[in-house]
């Protein structure tokens, strides 16, 4: 079993790299044939029709049962008279398996191009050859870029890795990758597959979170992306509230900006992103939900100059902005107040550092536009405020974003109860 991260809060930033990399681990050692035959088992009742299936002797798929049970400490099967049927264990992983399966089938399609959906029948044999050793070489050469430092930091043969990077281009018949001075790099139909295998071979391990999560119920692990200048004492409530339910469970806050955090989220490295929505969904690999609208306001200092009542949208635009670049919600709603006037403000810093916001304000008579909840703590004591300047028109919708096939986990879905309570609890906070 993958060793546990250790207890107490666990509510934490962490590199996309690392936290990748965490969950990969528990993936090495699957042996995607010994899942097939799982699955055939499942499928069949009946370990002699699954051998026959897949072409395998008794003893063999039966060790086959036996590493999958060790590998995930739990009994997998019951045999009886009438056959052998999946425990409870079982079913989560024969869901899962399952998943994974039609995953990599949709990946193979996707990449596979015209000559593939024409030939149908051409697909199984492509699964059935493609092996955990060909996607990990194709894991770490997304990861590190060229096959030569994935083998350097990985300390894994470089011919070995070739060897099955080779393997599965040719088994799959599509250029997965580029050939240069620098060694083999992924092409664009490398890059998808790439992406779509890993959030495949995710689902192997949310079958050991929900096997483990079967016996103690208390556990698992969940990782959230978020956005710069999100509401993170909302973030923060719904953590604690999860961890009231679950005090095993335990999260990975990846922080980023927009781009970033939604490339970890199609790839499965995090398994949702939260902060303010772009909708449309920028992808049709991902699916938004709104949780409440976030009006802004324009902040300064509390002693600002211009915290007055009969403040006009001129002698705003004259003032120095700290905003956000250029894409960012917060960067269009700013342009939107000032479309209508002569004057342009002066964004002299651009930047989307909640801490270096708040310290550029402070010291100085710069403005900014936040949400007037963010900026709780700071105006009861005195050190920040709301020029008062209605912005009717300026609000974004703060919400999830996840992926269109994900299947949370029972931790995970506790998770998503504790927001919907922590968003009852809204307006109080």
């Amino acid at each position: 079993m993958l060793p546990r991260m250790p207890g107490k809060l666990n509510a934490h930033k962490s590199s996309i790299g690392s936290h990748n990399y965490f969950r990969m681990k528990a993936i090495n050692a699957v042996n995607l044939r010994h899942l097939r035959a799982f699955n055939m088992i499942c499928e069949t009742g009946s370990i002699s029709l699954a051998a026959d299936h897949m072409n395998m002797s008794q003893p063999g798929i039966s060790q086959a049962v036996a590493k999958l049970e060790k590998r995930f400490s739990a009994r997998l099967l019951t045999r009886r008279t009438a056959g052998s049927f999946p425990t409870p264990e079982g079913e989560i992983l024969y869901r899962r398996a399952a998943r994974l399966f039609r995953q990599l089938r949709e990946a193979v399609l996707a990449v596979g191009g015209r000559s593939l959906i024409r030939q149908p029948d051409a697909i199984d044999p492509i699964l059935k050859r493609m092996t955990a050793v060909q996607l990990r070489a194709l894991r770490l050469l997304s990861r590190y870029g060229t096959l030569r430092e994935a083998a350097q930091a990985e300390s894994i043969s470089l011919s070995t890795l070739h060897r099955a990077a080779h393997d599965l281009e040719s088994n799959i018949g599509v250029t997965l990758y580029l050939r240069g001075a620098a060694g083999f790099t992924l092409s664009e139909q490398g890059r998808e597959l790439a992406r779509r295998c890993q959030v495949a071979l995710n689902e192997i391990f949310q079958a050991e979170e929900e096997i483990v999560d079967h016996t103690r119920s208390t556990g698992g692990r969940v990782a959230v992306a978020t956005l710069p200048l999100v509401r993170t004492a909302f973030l923060a409530q719904a953590i604690s509230y999860a961890k009231a339910e679950r005090p095993d469970l335990e999260f990975k806050i990846l922080d980023g900006a927009y781009e970033a955090m939604l490339a970890a989220l199609t790839r499965g490295d995090c398994d949702m992103l939260f902060g303010a929505l772009r909708g449309p969904a920028p992808s049709p690999h991902v699916i938004e939900r709104k949780l409440f609208d976030n009006p802004y306001a324009i902040v300064g200092r509390a002693d600002h100059p211009l915290n007055r009542a009969d403040v006009t949208r001129q002698e705003l635009a004259r003032m120095d902005w700290v905003i956000p670049r250029h894409g960012t919600p917060i960067r269009d709603a700013f342009e939107q107040i000032f479309a209508s006037i002569d004057v342009t403000p002066k964004v002299d810093i651009e930047a989307s550092s909640m801490v270096l916001i708040r310290s550029l304000l402070l010291d100085s008579d710069r403005l900014t536009l936040l949400s007037r909840r963010q900026i709780a703590v700071d105006e009861r004591a005195g050190l920040l405020g709301v020029i008062p300047y209605p912005l009717p028109e300026t609000s974004r919708p703060i919400g999830i974003t996840t992926r269109a096939d994900w299947l949370p986990s029972p931790g995970q879905r506790s998770f998503l109860g504790a927001v919907e309570r922590a968003l009852k609890q809204l307006d109080t906070m």
